[in-house]
């Protein structure tokens, strides 16, 4: 891996790591890791809404013969490192796994639903964004 990638990612990943850090120091703790995580999967929606966007807007023949610098997907600053430190399913997992332990089922469930469900609408609805605010004229 080029160095300035690693750099870029860690970087990244540390701030990440500080707004995760700020969230928790500022809501109860269940409520830090589902906003992290929402927030997480909105950002690499938007990031790879602007990917797709950016592909279609490339004229026809651009880059053949060689991979572009923004061919190889989102940026993986924003995406591996910001969000890869910022978001955490083993967190989620140790969240539920102690509603389990005191037999809290039914509040399980409701985390890893809500969870599930937050985060697939703000991936779906940055990404959408991105790519229907590229349409507009």
């Amino acid at each position: 891996m080029r160095l300035r990638i690693v750099a870029t990612v860690a970087i990244a990943g540390v701030a990440g790591a500080a707004v995760r850090w700020a969230l928790t120091t500022g809501l109860d703790s269940e409520w830090a890791l589902f906003v992290a995580n929402v927030v997480g999967c909105s950002v690499v929606g938007w990031a790879t809404g602007r990917r797709e966007r950016a592909r279609h807007r490339r004229p026809a023949g651009a880059g053949t013969g060689s991979v572009g610098r923004n061919d190889a997907g989102p940026s993986v600053g924003l995406t591996i490192g910001f969000c890869g430190a910022l978001t955490s399913m083993s967190a989620l997992a140790l969240q539920l796994a102690r509603h389990l332990d005191h037999g809290r089922v039914a509040t399980a469930g409701a985390w890893l639903g809500l969870t599930i469900a937050a985060c697939t609408a703000a991936f779906v609805a940055s990404r959408c964004a991105v790519l229907v605010y590229a349409r507009r004229p």
